[in-house]
């Protein structure tokens, strides 16, 4: 049995334990990022270190410039004898403007915050608050990517070293920071079929669920254990409810509202394993029928 000790201002654990770990007053300086969210959820990401930045620029570096020079190749090299050539140099800078802030702006935009280098690096550029970047702050930050190149990009590593989040001008102008991707395999705990009761047919119509709702039920219920119980029970209510104006289900209303996990393992059974066991109770009456047969 756990014991609890009762903590207070004159006690030495509780003065250690509010220097280290006061919630709200202070943040723990690291590679940890900590963000709350409106429904009290607390997110922890792992920001991304200069050294790792610096990699993934270089590696988009050699795509940009892989990319510039089959385009000098290919399209402007054609064109010199078209063209005047300040015509030329003109949409020579325009390409040069697209290839440094329009690649970053689109591949950050359209590729939830990643960029190929980024990609290849495991990095992602979000919000400061958690949330996904948007064109408007991809625009910004890469447009203050001129100030952080200055001398090697000198400026823009002197300011991830000066600020507690590791951000260059251009994140601190758009609100944003650059984080280390972390794969995380959630545990899951197997449904117990042979617990469950499938719905009675004659309490729902025709309505089939599809293989995306079914396996969104599993798991839903194989993961269970890690929402708490109002949350689960919140969650799983909203597409019980659903799932049983589709079904037209006649059954109890307390079984839908009171109990929807019980109610959605009882459709997962009902619709996941009720064409198999048909199947199956056909087999067998052929079989019986084949060996009766064969006794006549």
């Amino acid at each position: 049995m756990a014991s609890t000790i009762p903590l207070d201002e004159t006690s030495p654990i509780a003065a250690d334990f509010s220097d280290s770990y006061t919630l709200g007053e202070r943040e723990i300086l690291g590679l940890e990022m900590q963000v709350e969210t409106p429904e009290n959820v607390l997110l922890s990401y792992q920001l991304a270190g200069p050294s790792q930045r610096y990699i993934a620029y270089l590696i988009d570096f050699l795509i940009r410039a892989i990319m510039l020079i089959a385009i000098f190749m290919f399209f402007i090299a054609p064109m010199m004898g078209l063209l005047m050539p300040g015509a030329m140099l003109g949409l020579f800078l325009v390409i040069m403007f697209l290839n440094t802030w329009g690649y970053y702006t689109i591949s950050e935009t359209f590729f939830k915050g990643k960029s190929i280098g980024k990609h290849v690096c495991g990095l992602r550029v979000i919000r400061e608050g958690g949330y996904p970047i948007t064109f408007w702050p991809s625009l910004l930050r890469n447009l203050a990517r001129s100030a952080d190149s200055i001398i090697l990009y000198g400026v823009g590593i002197t300011s991830m070293l000066m600020t507690r989040r590791f951000q260059r001008l251009g994140d601190l102008v758009a609100g944003t920071v650059v984080i280390q991707e972390r794969s995380l395999t959630l545990p899951r705990k197997p449904i117990i079929l042979n617990k469950i009761k499938p719905l009675d047919k004659n309490e729902i119509g025709s309505f089939l669920p599809r293989d995306e709702v079914l396996s969104l039920i599993d798991e839903f219920i194989g993961r269970r254990h890690v929402l708490t119980y109002e949350r689960g029970h919140a969650l799983a209510a909203q597409l019980a409810e659903r799932l049983a104006k589709r079904l037209h289900y006649s059954g109890d209303e307390k079984k839908v509202s009171q109990y929807p996990m019980a109610f959605l393992a009882s459709v997962y059974k009902t619709f996941s394993f009720g064409q198999i066991q048909e199947e199956q109770e056909l087999l067998d009456e052929y079989k019986k029928r084949s060996d009766l047969q064969g006794i006549e």
